[in-house]
Protein backbone atom coordinates (compact mmCIF):
# COMPACT_ATOMS: atom_id res chain seq x y z
CA UNK A 1 0.00 0.00 0.00
CA UNK A 2 1.51 3.43 -0.78
CA UNK A 3 0.03 6.72 -0.51
CA UNK A 4 2.41 9.43 -2.06
CA UNK A 5 4.86 6.99 -3.36
CA UNK A 6 7.14 6.19 -0.47
CA UNK A 7 6.30 2.41 -0.03
CA UNK A 8 5.70 1.97 -3.70
CA UNK A 9 9.63 3.25 -4.34
CA UNK A 10 10.61 1.18 -1.67
CA UNK A 11 9.19 -1.89 -3.17
CA UNK A 12 10.43 -1.35 -6.86
CA UNK A 13 13.92 -1.14 -4.96
CA UNK A 14 13.00 -5.06 -3.72
CA UNK A 15 11.51 -5.68 -7.40
CA UNK A 16 15.52 -4.65 -8.76
CA UNK A 17 17.35 -6.40 -6.14
CA UNK A 18 15.16 -9.89 -7.05
CA UNK A 19 15.76 -9.40 -10.53
CA UNK A 20 19.53 -9.00 -9.38
CA UNK A 21 19.35 -12.62 -8.39
CA UNK A 22 17.73 -13.90 -11.45
CA UNK A 23 14.67 -14.17 -9.34
CA UNK A 24 10.94 -13.35 -11.00
CA UNK A 25 9.17 -10.49 -9.37
CA UNK A 26 5.64 -9.15 -9.53
CA UNK A 27 4.41 -5.75 -7.33
CA UNK A 28 1.02 -6.03 -6.78
CA UNK A 29 -1.13 -3.52 -4.71
CA UNK A 30 -3.36 -3.31 -1.36
CA UNK A 31 -5.98 -1.56 -2.84
CA UNK A 32 -10.27 -1.75 -2.03
CA UNK A 33 -10.86 -3.68 -4.92
CA UNK A 34 -7.66 -5.50 -5.30
CA UNK A 35 -8.71 -9.31 -5.71
CA UNK A 36 -7.15 -12.48 -3.61
CA UNK A 37 -3.88 -13.11 -4.25
CA UNK A 38 -2.79 -16.39 -6.16
CA UNK A 39 0.20 -16.98 -4.29
CA UNK A 40 0.42 -20.58 -5.95
CA UNK A 41 4.23 -20.60 -7.11
CA UNK A 42 5.00 -17.79 -5.21
CA UNK A 43 8.22 -18.72 -3.01
CA UNK A 44 8.96 -15.30 -1.29
CA UNK A 45 6.24 -13.12 0.09
CA UNK A 46 6.87 -9.27 0.63
CA UNK A 47 4.40 -6.91 2.85
CA UNK A 48 5.34 -3.04 2.32
CA UNK A 49 2.94 -0.23 3.38
CA UNK A 50 3.15 2.94 5.39
CA UNK A 51 2.88 3.46 8.85
CA UNK A 52 -0.36 5.10 10.65
CA UNK A 53 -0.67 5.69 14.06
CA UNK A 54 1.97 3.97 15.18
CA UNK A 55 1.03 0.88 13.64
CA UNK A 56 -0.40 -0.42 10.31
CA UNK A 57 -2.87 0.84 8.62
CA UNK A 58 -6.63 -0.80 8.22
CA UNK A 59 -6.79 -1.56 4.44
CA UNK A 60 -3.59 -3.28 5.20
CA UNK A 61 -4.72 -5.45 8.30
CA UNK A 62 -7.49 -7.02 6.36
CA UNK A 63 -5.36 -7.76 3.58
CA UNK A 64 -3.00 -9.38 5.57
CA UNK A 65 -6.05 -11.39 7.10
CA UNK A 66 -7.50 -12.26 3.76
CA UNK A 67 -4.14 -14.04 2.61
CA UNK A 68 -4.37 -17.17 1.57
CA UNK A 69 -3.31 -19.93 3.89
CA UNK A 70 0.83 -19.57 3.65
CA UNK A 71 1.93 -23.67 3.96
CA UNK A 72 5.28 -22.22 5.00
CA UNK A 73 5.66 -19.65 2.09
CA UNK A 74 8.35 -17.43 2.95
CA UNK A 75 7.62 -13.98 3.70
CA UNK A 76 8.96 -10.87 4.75
CA UNK A 77 7.49 -6.83 6.05
CA UNK A 78 9.02 -3.69 5.70
CA UNK A 79 6.83 -0.72 7.04
CA UNK A 80 7.61 2.94 5.45
CA UNK A 81 8.22 5.26 8.44
CA UNK A 82 7.98 9.35 8.86
CA UNK A 83 12.01 9.89 8.18
CA UNK A 84 12.83 13.81 8.46
CA UNK A 85 15.82 16.12 8.25
CA UNK A 86 16.24 19.42 10.32
CA UNK A 87 19.66 21.41 10.00
CA UNK A 88 21.25 18.79 8.17
CA UNK A 89 20.36 16.24 11.07
CA UNK A 90 18.46 13.14 9.99
CA UNK A 91 15.91 12.22 12.55
CA UNK A 92 14.31 8.48 12.57
CA UNK A 93 10.30 7.90 12.35
CA UNK A 94 8.83 5.29 14.28
CA UNK A 95 7.02 2.78 13.13
CA UNK A 96 5.94 1.26 16.49
CA UNK A 97 3.77 -2.10 15.86
CA UNK A 98 3.32 -1.93 12.29
CA UNK A 99 5.67 -4.38 11.01
CA UNK A 100 5.62 -6.98 13.78
CA UNK A 101 1.46 -6.80 13.82
CA UNK A 102 1.69 -7.72 10.10
CA UNK A 103 4.36 -10.43 11.24
CA UNK A 104 1.97 -11.92 13.28
CA UNK A 105 -0.85 -11.83 10.88
CA UNK A 106 1.26 -13.83 8.69
CA UNK A 107 2.71 -16.05 11.33
CA UNK A 108 -0.61 -17.28 12.01
CA UNK A 109 -1.53 -17.75 9.09
CA UNK A 110 0.92 -19.91 8.14
CA UNK A 111 4.06 -18.25 6.37
CA UNK A 112 7.63 -18.34 7.55
CA UNK A 113 8.14 -14.53 8.33
CA UNK A 114 12.11 -14.21 7.51
CA UNK A 115 12.71 -10.21 8.19
CA UNK A 116 11.06 -7.45 9.45
CA UNK A 117 12.26 -3.52 9.20
CA UNK A 118 11.10 -0.17 10.07
CA UNK A 119 12.22 2.31 7.03
CA UNK A 120 12.72 5.67 6.65
CA UNK A 121 10.93 7.86 3.89
CA UNK A 122 10.28 11.10 3.49
CA UNK A 123 7.58 12.22 6.24
CA UNK A 124 4.24 12.94 4.37
CA UNK A 125 2.04 13.41 6.85
CA UNK A 126 0.74 17.27 5.16
CA UNK A 127 -2.12 17.04 7.35
CA UNK A 128 0.09 17.90 10.48
CA UNK A 129 3.15 19.45 8.79
CA UNK A 130 4.69 20.83 5.59
CA UNK A 131 6.42 18.46 2.80
CA UNK A 132 9.95 18.18 2.70
CA UNK A 133 12.38 19.90 0.56
CA UNK A 134 13.45 18.20 -2.43
CA UNK A 135 17.17 18.38 -1.27
CA UNK A 136 15.89 16.55 2.18
CA UNK A 137 13.98 14.03 0.73
CA UNK A 138 16.55 12.95 -1.82
CA UNK A 139 18.76 12.61 1.06
CA UNK A 140 16.77 10.79 3.29
CA UNK A 141 15.34 8.33 -0.15
CA UNK A 142 19.45 7.44 -0.81
CA UNK A 143 19.73 6.60 2.32
CA UNK A 144 16.40 4.20 2.86
CA UNK A 145 17.83 2.94 -1.07
CA UNK A 146 21.07 1.66 0.70
CA UNK A 147 19.24 -0.14 3.77
CA UNK A 148 16.84 -1.64 1.39
CA UNK A 149 19.35 -3.08 -0.75
CA UNK A 150 21.39 -4.25 2.28
CA UNK A 151 18.01 -5.84 4.16
CA UNK A 152 16.97 -7.83 0.53
CA UNK A 153 20.55 -9.25 0.31
CA UNK A 154 20.20 -10.87 3.29
CA UNK A 155 16.46 -12.18 2.91
CA UNK A 156 17.70 -13.40 -0.77
CA UNK A 157 20.40 -15.38 0.94
CA UNK A 158 17.85 -17.04 3.20
CA UNK A 159 18.75 -14.52 6.17
CA UNK A 160 16.65 -13.94 8.83
CA UNK A 161 16.51 -9.98 9.83
CA UNK A 162 14.36 -8.93 12.65
CA UNK A 163 14.85 -4.94 13.36
CA UNK A 164 13.06 -2.49 15.27
CA UNK A 165 12.91 -4.81 18.28
CA UNK A 166 12.92 -1.29 20.62
CA UNK A 167 9.97 0.46 17.98
CA UNK A 168 7.89 -2.32 19.00
CA UNK A 169 8.32 -2.82 22.56
CA UNK A 170 7.75 1.30 22.36
CA UNK A 171 4.86 0.87 20.73
CA UNK A 172 3.42 -2.01 23.13
CA UNK A 173 3.26 1.23 25.48
CA UNK A 174 1.60 3.68 23.06
CA UNK A 175 -0.83 0.52 21.69
CA UNK A 176 -3.92 2.51 23.12
CA UNK A 177 -3.46 5.15 20.48
CA UNK A 178 -2.64 3.02 17.78
CA UNK A 179 -6.06 1.35 18.80
CA UNK A 180 -7.81 4.80 19.03
CA UNK A 181 -6.29 5.66 16.01
CA UNK A 182 -8.44 2.73 14.16
CA UNK A 183 -11.31 2.77 15.91
CA UNK A 184 -12.05 6.39 15.53
CA UNK A 185 -9.05 8.59 15.02
CA UNK A 186 -8.75 7.49 11.10
CA UNK A 187 -12.36 8.85 11.11
CA UNK A 188 -12.15 11.81 12.41
CA UNK A 189 -8.74 12.84 10.21
CA UNK A 190 -10.94 11.89 7.00
CA UNK A 191 -13.64 14.44 7.63
CA UNK A 192 -10.65 17.34 7.78
CA UNK A 193 -10.39 17.20 4.01
CA UNK A 194 -11.99 19.45 1.75
CA UNK A 195 -10.90 21.30 -1.88
CA UNK A 196 -10.51 24.63 -1.82
CA UNK A 197 -11.52 27.47 -4.72
CA UNK A 198 -8.48 26.07 -6.79
CA UNK A 199 -10.50 22.90 -7.67
CA UNK A 200 -11.32 22.31 -10.94
CA UNK A 201 -13.79 19.00 -10.56
CA UNK A 202 -10.98 17.07 -12.91
CA UNK A 203 -11.60 14.03 -10.28
CA UNK A 204 -8.24 12.96 -10.69
CA UNK A 205 -8.27 12.31 -6.20
CA UNK A 206 -11.13 10.33 -6.47
CA UNK A 207 -9.69 8.41 -9.51
CA UNK A 208 -6.21 7.50 -8.06
CA UNK A 209 -7.83 6.54 -4.51
CA UNK A 210 -5.99 3.91 -3.01
CA UNK A 211 -8.68 2.42 -1.15
CA UNK A 212 -11.65 4.20 -3.63
CA UNK A 213 -13.08 6.41 -0.55
CA UNK A 214 -13.52 9.79 -2.51
CA UNK A 215 -16.36 10.51 -4.37
CA UNK A 216 -17.31 13.25 -6.67
CA UNK A 217 -20.32 15.08 -6.02
CA UNK A 218 -22.23 17.80 -7.59
CA UNK A 219 -23.48 17.76 -11.20
CA UNK A 220 -22.52 21.49 -12.21
CA UNK A 221 -18.73 21.59 -10.91
CA UNK A 222 -18.06 18.13 -8.98
CA UNK A 223 -16.39 18.56 -5.93
CA UNK A 224 -14.47 15.67 -3.64
CA UNK A 225 -16.50 14.07 -0.68
CA UNK A 226 -14.21 11.97 1.56
CA UNK A 227 -16.11 9.31 3.28
CA UNK A 228 -15.22 6.68 6.08
CA UNK A 229 -13.08 4.71 4.17
CA UNK A 230 -10.12 7.44 4.09
CA UNK A 231 -6.95 5.90 4.91
CA UNK A 232 -5.32 9.79 5.49
CA UNK A 233 -2.48 8.25 3.27
CA UNK A 234 -2.20 12.21 1.63
CA UNK A 235 -2.09 10.85 -2.00
CA UNK A 236 -5.22 13.45 -3.12
CA UNK A 237 -2.94 16.06 -1.13
CA UNK A 238 0.18 15.38 -2.47
CA UNK A 239 -0.70 14.40 -6.31
CA UNK A 240 -3.67 17.29 -6.72
CA UNK A 241 -2.32 19.53 -9.70
CA UNK A 242 -3.67 22.59 -8.31
CA UNK A 243 -2.90 21.75 -4.85
CA UNK A 244 -6.41 22.68 -4.05
CA UNK A 245 -6.94 19.60 -1.59
CA UNK A 246 -6.32 20.92 2.08
CA UNK A 247 -7.19 19.77 5.68
CA UNK A 248 -9.10 22.27 7.55
CA UNK A 249 -7.37 22.89 11.64
CA UNK A 250 -10.40 25.38 12.14
CA UNK A 251 -13.09 22.24 11.38
CA UNK A 252 -11.28 20.13 13.76
CA UNK A 253 -11.65 22.47 16.84
CA UNK A 254 -15.66 22.50 16.30
CA UNK A 255 -15.76 18.70 15.36
CA UNK A 256 -13.75 17.90 18.24
CA UNK A 257 -16.07 20.17 20.33
CA UNK A 258 -19.39 18.58 18.81
CA UNK A 259 -17.88 15.00 18.82
CA UNK A 260 -17.34 15.17 22.61
CA UNK A 261 -20.59 16.63 24.16
CA UNK A 262 -21.76 14.35 26.72
CA UNK A 263 -24.41 12.75 25.16
CA UNK A 264 -24.62 9.37 26.16
CA UNK A 265 -24.77 11.42 30.12
CA UNK A 266 -28.39 12.58 29.19
CA UNK A 267 -29.25 9.63 27.10
CA UNK A 268 -28.86 6.70 30.04
CA UNK A 269 -29.88 9.21 32.71
CA UNK A 270 -33.23 9.34 30.66
CA UNK A 271 -32.99 5.43 29.87
CA UNK A 272 -32.49 4.72 33.35
CA UNK A 273 -35.73 6.40 34.44
CA UNK A 274 -37.74 3.95 31.76
CA UNK A 275 -35.75 0.44 32.10
CA UNK A 276 -32.84 -0.77 34.91
CA UNK A 277 -29.80 -0.65 32.76
CA UNK A 278 -27.19 -1.00 36.02
CA UNK A 279 -25.59 -4.14 35.31
CA UNK A 280 -24.91 -2.87 31.45
CA UNK A 281 -24.47 0.91 32.12
CA UNK A 282 -20.49 1.00 30.71
CA UNK A 283 -21.64 -1.44 27.88
CA UNK A 284 -24.21 1.01 26.98
CA UNK A 285 -22.22 4.29 27.71
CA UNK A 286 -19.46 2.63 25.21
CA UNK A 287 -21.52 2.18 22.48
CA UNK A 288 -23.47 5.02 22.52
CA UNK A 289 -19.96 7.15 23.13
CA UNK A 290 -19.03 5.54 20.02
CA UNK A 291 -22.22 6.11 17.52
CA UNK A 292 -22.76 9.45 18.37
CA UNK A 293 -19.00 10.04 17.90
CA UNK A 294 -19.29 8.65 14.49
CA UNK A 295 -22.76 10.02 13.44
CA UNK A 296 -21.57 13.71 14.69
CA UNK A 297 -18.44 13.25 12.20
CA UNK A 298 -21.09 12.21 9.58
CA UNK A 299 -23.28 14.70 9.83
CA UNK A 300 -21.09 17.97 10.52
CA UNK A 301 -18.88 16.95 7.49
CA UNK A 302 -21.93 16.53 5.26
CA UNK A 303 -23.21 20.14 6.64
CA UNK A 304 -19.47 21.14 5.86
CA UNK A 305 -19.22 19.47 2.91
CA UNK A 306 -22.70 21.76 1.37
CA UNK A 307 -21.47 24.63 3.08
CA UNK A 308 -17.98 24.98 1.58
CA UNK A 309 -19.38 25.18 -1.86
CA UNK A 310 -20.42 28.89 -0.58
CA UNK A 311 -17.54 31.34 -2.09
CA UNK A 312 -17.19 33.08 0.67
CA UNK A 313 -16.97 29.90 3.08
CA UNK A 314 -14.35 28.26 1.19
CA UNK A 315 -12.23 30.99 1.38
CA UNK A 316 -12.54 31.05 5.22
CA UNK A 317 -11.88 27.64 5.46
CA UNK A 318 -8.92 27.53 3.13
CA UNK A 319 -7.53 30.40 4.79
CA UNK A 320 -7.91 29.11 8.25
CA UNK A 321 -5.96 25.88 7.99
CA UNK A 322 -2.25 25.72 8.10
CA UNK A 323 -2.40 23.07 5.07
CA UNK A 324 -2.76 26.12 2.53
CA UNK A 325 0.94 26.89 3.52
CA UNK A 326 2.31 23.75 3.39
CA UNK A 327 4.99 22.05 0.77
CA UNK A 328 3.26 19.44 -0.99
CA UNK A 329 5.12 16.31 -0.99
CA UNK A 330 5.23 13.30 -2.82
CA UNK A 331 8.02 10.88 -3.91
CA UNK A 332 10.03 12.74 -6.39
CA UNK A 333 10.64 9.69 -8.76
CA UNK A 334 7.04 8.74 -8.63
CA UNK A 335 4.21 9.66 -11.06
CA UNK A 336 0.35 8.81 -10.70
CA UNK A 337 1.22 6.86 -14.08
CA UNK A 338 3.79 4.78 -12.42
CA UNK A 339 1.29 3.59 -9.82
CA UNK A 340 -1.35 3.00 -12.35
CA UNK A 341 0.47 0.95 -14.40
CA UNK A 342 1.74 -1.21 -11.70
CA UNK A 343 -1.88 -1.26 -10.59
CA UNK A 344 -2.52 -2.84 -14.03
CA UNK A 345 -0.10 -5.99 -13.92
Amino acid sequence: MSGTGNSFRASTWMEEAANKKVVTSKLDQISKSCEELDLEEVDLLGVVFPTHGFTAPWQVIRHALRLPHGNRKHAYVIATRAGTRIASIPFPGFEGTAGYLIALILFLKGYAVRGVMGLDMPSNWMSLHWGLNLENSRFIIRRARVKTDLFMKSILEGKRVYKGIVCLFLGLILSPISIGYLVIGRFFLSKLFFASGNCTGCGLCANSCPVQAIKMVGSNKPRPYWTFACESCMRCMGYCPNKAVEASHSFAIILYFVATLPVSFYVLNELGKIIPIEHYLSLYNVVLNYSYTLISFFVAYLILSVLIKNPFLNKLCTYTTFTHLYRRYHEPDTSLIDIAERKKD
